[in-house]
């Protein structure tokens, strides 16, 4: 708040009188014997005037400035004075409010040198956060994994600017646990290890999401602008409701209930259980709000079933309850789609001329099946490969024998049927096999084949309900063991 002499005495506010010193003053200081409606006189056009507050109510509006603003760092006192009108510089009006911000845990107070006369100093202001180390996602889990005794929602809801949606997202994800009935009165666990299960069937984009349309040569006709931009906002709600709905080819009711959490395209969501259109998610009736852990152990209530939800869950659609990104989901279901079109030309013959037809046996089904596998990627891809050179009639390329559907013995050269009957055995060169084989491993070891199934957490809901009917049957003891052998 100095100028750029440094002669804050020349500043009236600066020099405002009060009655113990009412003696002393210029004759005609009886005027202005009233510090705060002076004051009030002096304020600036556009600054607030706050001559009618007290020392608390001024601390408490700079602690939610400067918490609205944390990701601002150090702010000046010129920076507060404009916008809450408390004048925080050394020397001002309120060096009350400054002594009690020093003493205030929740505020960080630093001196630093004036930009405008360097040889002067002056306090800059921040807001404290309780975990001042938490800057963005990775340091909240980090935090949220060291506290093995769980942390409170609302110690870490003031770390920095969008730090609630990071915590929604890592709840949604299952990164976390939470507890609690409230979202303000949640406590947060580090969960440990994840059990991530894949769902059967291929998903994909339930319809082709339209293309956006393309902006007017001419930005200064309005009203081509004006019919543009309704388009244009037509067609982003018509991307978002469409980018909701996933399609698979296999009932998903199964393996998975609403308000679970499933992972579609990379990113993490919750199976929709919305019941109303016009309200948020945070918004919705409790009995429809998806639960705070990921896994539920019973459907959501029944009149959620009178009432309707929003959007459908059928044996072909796995709703959402948020749309899948246009740069990351979206692009990673279209490039699944793609390579497991790649899969199927090179089974069925194609694939850049491998000749390899008609794949059968395990090998080969297992990457193209819409049912999930236990084996890792690398083992189907290395499947997959040897199938194809079994189709060429021969084994491993190494040499070694292989299980499904290969000869025991390799030949260095295969013939192979003509299309029509009689016709002569052609000779297949062994590079042409070898490119062949190389051509199918890489194809099913695309790493975009892992975004053709959803994901969950745990296992499967008609797993889980297998076990929860039969837990009982099961001995606990040796005597019961041995009784079930008797």
């Amino acid at each position: 708040m100095s100028n750029s002499y440094g002669f804050d005495f020349l500043r009236s506010e600066h020099n405002l009188p009060s009655s113990d010193d009412a003696d002393t003053l210029h004759p005609f200081a009886s005027n202005v014997l009233n510090v705060k409606s002076s004051a009030s006189s002096n304020v600036p056009r556009g600054v607030p005037d706050v001559s009618q507050k007290s020392d608390l109510e001024k601390q408490a509006d700079v602690l939610v400035f400067l918490r609205n603003h944390r990701s601002a760092g150090f702010l000046p006192p010129a920076v507060i004075y404009k916008n809450l009108g408390i004048d925080l510089s050394d020397g001002g009006v309120d060096s009350a409010v400054v002594k009690m911000l020093e003493c205030n845990p929740k505020v960080n107070v630093e001196e630093v040198p004036d930009p405008e006369n360097p040889s002067l100093a002056m306090n800059t202001f921040s807001y404290r956060a309780k975990f001042s180390t938490v800057r963005d996602k990775p340091t909240l889990l980090a935090q949220i994994n060291r506290m093995k005794n769980g942390v409170r929602w609302a110690d870490l809801s003031d770390a920095y600017d969008g730090v609630e949606v990071d915590l929604q997202s890592l709840m949604t994800a299952g990164e976390v646990l939470a507890v609690g009935p409230e979202p303000k009165e949640l406590v947060v666990f580090p969960r440990g290890e994840s059990f991530l299960v894949e769902l059967d069937g291929c998903v994909k984009l339930k319809e082709e999401v339209p293309p956006l349309p393309e902006e007017p040569t001419d930005k200064t006709d309005q009203q081509q602008m004006a019919v543009y931009k309704n388009r244009l906002a037509e067609y982003k709600n018509a991307r978002k409701l469409q980018s909701c709905l996933i399609q698979t080819d296999i009932d998903p009711r199964l393996q998975i209930r609403r308000g679970e959490a499933i992972k579609i395209g990379g990113e993490w969501f919750r199976v929709s259980s919305a019941v109303r259109d016009d309200l948020p998610l945070d918004k919705q009736p409790p009995r429809a709000q998806a639960p705070p852990s990921v896994v539920s152990m019973k459907d959501l209530s029944k009149k959620n079933d009178a009432d309707g939800y929003v959007r459908r869950f059928d044996a072909k659609t796995i709703p959402l309850d948020g749309p899948l990104g246009d740069d990351f989901g979206r692009a990673n279901l279209d490039n699944a789609k793609a390579a497991r079109a790649r899969l199927h030309a090179i089974a069925g013959g194609g694939g850049g001329g491998t000749g390899a037809r008609n794949l059968t046996g395990g090998a080969s089904s297992t990457p193209l099946s819409s049912f999930a596998s236990e084996k890792n990627a690398v083992t189907l891809a290395e499947l997959f490969a040897q199938n194809v050179a079994a189709s060429f009639g021969m084994g491993r390329m190494g040499g070694a024998p292989i299980r499904p559907g290969g000869r025991k013995r390799p030949t260095m050269m295969a013939n192979r049927r003509g299309d029509g009957p009689g016709s002569k055995g052609k000779a297949v060169d062994p590079e042409e096999i070898k490119r062949a084989v190389d051509n199918a491993k890489e194809a099913a070891s695309d790493p975009s084949l892992s975004y053709s199934r959803a994901v969950r957490h745990g296992c499967t809901k008609d797993v889980r309900d297998m076990y929860l009917e039969t837990v009982s049957m099961i001995p606990t003891s040796d005597v019961e063991l041995r009784q079930e052998d008797k």
